[in-house]
């Protein structure tokens, strides 16, 4: 295929373009982009790896304070879209045999070009949770059981009734995009589920504050025109069908990567040092195989993935891996840990302040006696230096930007 039949250019890129004047982190917005051509794409399209078909379907999940970072703003926007263009969003307020029962009547079929036209069906369907806690209920493991099979996108899908009873979903395939705040996850998954399957298939996007403050702003006749394009170009997005293949530079790079990653994980190396993001770091490679797929959707119809989409993948995974241990804060034994990571955003900000300052600020969460107990381990983790000046104690972030 050729890029013929595109308005514009990138489509994530210009997506970016179109969000610029909004006030969420451009973080929320790219990985709402990327989402957002998954669940056009569906099931329609794959790639092949050794014994395995992989899927472009994605588990994202925006995760920040509520209503500070502005998430469900930014989720709205992508919705919208795949809307526009009629792909399945299920609703989010769903009973497990609701969503079961709405996935099986997404049925749909397609002509496989990489297969001699071979028709295949499929059940595809886009999720978008703007609170996380409501699709998936409290504690729920039976649907989160479900939603971690689900991910693999298998050829049929088998599940108890309740009935007790068997019933078989062709073709599966759910792409999922949710929000919810960092507290927020006692409450979604228990201690156990955290750092296993279904956390491991899932990209955590963190951010603890909007990037701009917009009051008001009113759509120009170019915003509309680029929303207009943006639309047209995910409804040739969604004609894509078949089989990406890989060209032998960005195979290449992989397996250099890889090599590399495997590597450093054996030697104690990993990129994110938390032990709950263990599962993450060995199912890293799938995600990076999934995004490639999505970046060559974006900027072509070729359905080949070459070096440039590799590379982008790894750059915006590797982007937002730093601060992914931030979503689950409120998950430790440590009681410490929430008002801990709440001063480490704050003194990080503000670069310099005092003791004094944070007590007024923060004293409903922690007294003296206990800030002096996170001053010292903020202080032992080399994160701040701690001054003292007469009765004024200071404290100068050391931790980098």
């Amino acid at each position: 295929m050729s890029t013929s039949g595109r308005r514009l250019g990138d489509w994530v890129t210009e997506y970016l373009r179109y969000t610029d004047n909004t006030e969420p982190p451009v973080s929320y917005h790219t990985w709402t982009a990327i989402s957002v051509i998954a669940g056009a794409l569906e099931r329609r399209c794959y790639t092949e790896w050794g014994l395995e078909t992989i899927y472009p379907n994605m588990y994202i999940v925006l995760v920040g304070p509520s209503g500070a970072a502005k998430k469900g703003t930014a989720m709205k926007i992508g919705k919208e879209m795949l809307r526009d263009v009629g792909v399945r969003v299920i609703p989010e307020s769903i009973t497990r045999e609701a969503f079961i029962r709405a996935l099986k009547e997404s049925v749909s079929s397609f002509s496989d070009p990489s297969r001699g036209g071979a028709i295949r069906f499929h059940c595809s369907a886009t999720v978008f949770s703007e609170e996380l806690t409501v699709f998936l209920g409290t504690n729920d493991v039976k649907f989160l059981s479900d939603l971690t099979d689900l991910y693999d996108a298998a050829d049929e899908w088998t599940y108890q009734t309740k009935g007790s009873g068997t019933d078989r979903v062709q073709g599966v395939c759910v792409n999922l995009l949710g929000a919810t705040a960092p507290d927020w996850f006692s409450a979604i998954l228990p201690k156990e589920a955290v750092g296993g399957g279904f956390t491991s298939r899932i990209i955590f996007v963190v951010e603890d504050h909007k990037r701009k403050t917009v009051p008001f702003y009113r759509l120009t006749d170019e915003d509309r025109k680029r929303k207009e394009d943006l639309i047209a170009d995910l409804e040739t997005i969604r004609t894509l069908c078949g089989e990406f293949e890989w060209e032998e530079e960005a195979l290449q790079q992989y397996t250099e990567w890889y090599e590399g990653h495997d590597l450093a994980i054996k030697q104690g190396r990993p990129p994110i040092e938390d032990p709950r993001f263990r599962g993450y770091l060995e199912r890293k490679a799938t995600h990076l195989r999934k995004l490639s797929m999505v970046l060559s959707a974006s900027r072509s119809n070729s359905m080949r993935v070459e070096a440039r989409d590799f590379q982008r993948a790894l750059r915006m995974l590797e982007a937002i891996e730093p601060r992914m241990p931030e979503t689950f804060v409120g998950l430790g034994g440590n009681p410490l840990t929430k008002i801990t990571e709440d001063l480490i955003r704050y003194i990080s900000r503000r670069r310099k302040c005092t003791r004094d300052e944070v007590l007024r600020l923060f004293f409903r969460e922690v007294d003296a006696q206990t800030l002096r107990v996170v001053e010292a381990t903020l202080s032992e983790m080399k994160l701040i230096r701690v001054e003292i000046d007469g009765q004024t104690v200071t404290y100068e972030w050391r931790g980098g930007s």
